[in-house]
């Protein structure tokens, strides 16, 4: 489960790094910082995972309000490093997670590159050097990347003001609780819809339009290989195809739509990073 394992890694990572260096902060009523924990929490690898994916976060917004026409003319003017700072973000957060996974196993570049974390890691690099600026392929980063920083402000910042126990700690659990694996979800659809639309603007002949693309495939055949997700949405997308054109009852078309899912089942015999039939047989 790629997006899943992503979400995970990044949960397991919030609760890991940090949790076992700082004190218990005594309990004391009302609103109070520790100032102790405080400096212990932003000491942490793991405070700059959390400000990566705040920076995720408070970029995307900037370049969403840009996009739809909420910001002033000028500041319209800055999507472009809105854009860079939404990247920025996510190369320090998955970079971070990254560099975590190298400590706790070493440098095995077959656990590397089967990484959730990696092919998101690569696909950041990518559009911050390609810059398409099309706002659907940061849409992903940032469904993660609110979860990680709502995660992180329950578990770690509220905790240094005395709210581990308060209202808004125990919405914010329960928020993440009911809402963490329909993200991970909504954002394997969303990648799936983002390669049709860069499909689109190829066709229309948009700038830099071609590259985006070819690294939007590769990236989707890794996301097929390791996520489930990813493989139930094309199946329904295949199901559906199929039965619309069995009720059109075209043997050109048929034939047509044959010659695609044969050339599809032809492509998934090479895998490049995860064997997931031969895992599926296992079970």
């Amino acid at each position: 489960m790629a997006a899943a394992s992503t979400k995970s890694s990044a949960s397991k990572s919030a609760s890991s790094a940090g949790a076992s260096s700082t004190p218990a902060a005594a309990s004391a009523p009302g609103f109070q910082i520790d100032q102790e924990k405080l400096l212990q929490t932003v000491q942490t690898l793991q405070f700059g995972w959390f400000a990566g994916n705040l920076l995720t976060v408070l970029g995307f917004a900037l370049y969403a309000f840009t996009y739809l026409g909420f910001m002033p003319l000028f500041y319209k003017k800055l999507y472009k490093p809105f854009w860079l700072l939404t990247l920025l973000g996510v190369l320090i957060s998955f970079g971070i997670l990254i560099f975590q996974l190298i400590q706790k196993n070493g440098p095995r570049m077959g656990l590397i590159i089967k990484d959730d974390n990696t092919h998101y890691l690569l696909l950041g690099g990518f559009l911050l050097f390609l810059r398409p600026y099309v706002i659907l392929t940061l849409v992903p980063f940032f469904v993660f990347s609110i979860f990680h920083v709502l995660a992180y402000l329950n578990g770690y910042i509220l905790p240094i003001f005395g709210l581990e126990k308060s209202l808004a700690s125990k919405y914010l659990t329960s928020f993440v609780s009911a809402n963490n694996a329909k993200s991970i979800q909504v954002a394997s659809g969303i990648e799936l819809i983002t390669l049709v639309w860069l499909v689109l603007r190829m066709l229309a002949f948009r700038k830099r339009s071609l590259t985006p693309v070819l690294v939007y495939l590769v990236f989707l055949k890794k996301r097929y290989e390791v996520s489930p997700f990813t493989r139930n949405y094309l199946k329904v997308v295949k199901n559906t195809i199929d039965q619309f054109v069995t009720d059109l009852n075209q043997p050109i078309l048929k034939q047509g739509w044959d010659h695609i899912v044969h050339a599809f089942a032809v492509i998934d015999q090479y895998k490049l990073v995860h064997d997931y039939s031969a895992a599926e047989k296992a079970e």
